[in-house]
């Protein structure tokens, strides 16, 4: 379990997470999105124990979490991490060295279903290829946290799609919790089962994926009627053209009725409306 208590992280004068009291307590892949420069990197460095939030605190598993913490049970690879120029099959032997608990057959089954050659040095494969390999060892870890950082960064579509297999593959194996933050929302629907929304370093929304799916709708229709049918409904943006005006809500659903048109949201149009210029605070 995750559990924030009041933590706000400033870098000088500038606040980057925003008193943020949350808890993460039930495995599952959960989607960490937000805006550039909402905080998401920040939130994972902080759980990884990377930094020290300026106040409040973060503990897993009951474990205080902070930059003095050794062993903090969380494994956190970011799109940028870097490993030693040997061959990857010596890497991830280290790893598995390492870390008691590594899963070594997980990680030689997936260096194959990517075709990642053993015998090739780190240096020497291409930007994709040198993620999915800091993304094995990561999850082949087995810690109770992971944290994967915009992973598909470099892969093309067929290699972001054998990642979301890797991801559920990783937890089918191994139930923990896994946070992964992405700007590419749609794809990943289908694999995570809880969405969390960052905005301006404060948590905007934090819900399950079953959840987004009974309550995130429009309503369009003629301004009046569709505001009679609003009236008592949590709306979290407005479009109006003319005399048609479209109402976007997260709740429980009305009753259908003539003059109206009732539509599902996407994940990605709830996200948009939700911390779009347009969306109003809930």
């Amino acid at each position: 379990m995750i559990d924030f208590r009041g933590v706000t992280k400033k870098y000088g004068q500038s606040v980057v997470l925003k008193d943020i009291t949350m808890k993460i307590s039930e495995p599952g892949i959960y989607c960490l999105l937000g805006r550039n420069g909402a905080g998401k990197t920040t939130l994972l460095k902080t759980i990884a124990g990377y930094q020290n939030a300026t106040s409040g605190s973060v503990t897993v598993d009951g474990r205080i979490i902070s930059a003095a913490v050794m062993d903090t049970g969380v494994s956190y690879i970011e799109n940028s991490a870097k490993q030693f120029n040997l061959p990857v099959q010596k890497l991830i032997r280290i790893a598995g060295d390492v870390q008691g608990n590594f899963d070594y057959d997980f990680a030689l089954e997936m260096m194959d279903r990517f075709e990642l050659n053993g015998k090739k040095k780190y240096k020497q494969l291409s930007l994709g290829m040198k993620t999915m390999v800091s993304t094995i060892i990561c999850l082949g870890s087995n810690n109770s946290v992971i944290l994967l950082d915009e992973p598909v960064l470099g892969f093309d579509a067929i290699m972001r799609m054998e990642f979301y297999n890797l991801l559920s593959e990783s937890y089918r194996r191994h139930p923990r919790i896994i946070l992964i933050s992405t700007h590419i929302i749609e794809e990943i629907a289908d694999t995570v089962q809880y969405l969390i929304i960052l905005d301006k370093g404060s948590i905007r929304f934090f819900d399950s994926l079953e959840t987004v799916g009974s309550k995130a709708f429009s309503i369009r229709g003629l301004k009046g009627k569709v505001e009679k049918v609003s009236a008592s409904l949590n709306v979290i943006a407005k479009d109006e053209i003319g005399g048609l005006v479209t109402n976007y809500i997260f709740d429980t659903p009305p009753t259908p009725s003539d003059g109206i048109e009732i539509s599902s949201m996407s994940l990605q149009d709830l996200f948009i409306k939700l911390v779009g210029r347009k969306g109003r605070e809930r």
